[in-house]
């Protein structure tokens, strides 16, 4: 794939708009695009170039993946109480506050599901042992190997 040419999710994703608009664009041939041939039929790419001047959008790309790889190196905010990490692209990572919150709404999840678990267990039981009485109901009203009139005999 070369450079120039990206695929309808990535055009989506840069330009901010739905994968049906960029279709609509395509179809009403307002992007250029080149088909590629897959098992399962064609994929499109579509000229960077094009898709930045459609949707006016500056060519930041080179400074984006920049950024990309320096989220790797992260500042710390010492100001509040609870030491937060700051990527440098903007994003908040999440707090210890939030992380502790976060664990205990799963621990409640966890011990939910466990209790729910054992409610079930224990009607399986109680039906399991509703159908084993039933069975010996039906085995005991089973016809009889004698016939009804060979009572008086």
């Amino acid at each position: 794939m070369e450079t120039n040419f990206i695929t309808i999710q990535d055009a989506s994703e840069i330009s901010q708009k739905s994968i049906q608009t960029i279709r609509r664009a395509i179809k009403a041939k307002k992007l250029k695009v080149r088909k590629m041939k897959t098992p399962q039929g064609f994929n499109y790419l579509i000229d960077k170039e094009m898709l930045f001047s459609l949707y006016r959008i500056k060519n930041t790309e080179k400074a984006s993946t920049e950024t990309q790889k320096e989220t790797t190196t992260q500042e710390f905010d010492t100001d509040s109480r609870t030491t937060s990490r700051v990527n440098k692209v903007g994003r908040d990572m999440i707090t210890a506050d939030e992380f502790r919150d976060f664990t205990k709404v799963l621990d409640k999840m966890v011990n939910q599901h466990s209790e729910e678990r054992q409610n079930f267990m224990r009607l399986v039981n109680t039906l399991q042992e509703k159908i084993f009485v039933l069975e010996n109901q039906m085995n005991l009203l089973k016809t009889p190997a004698k016939k009804w009139y060979q009572l008086w005999k």
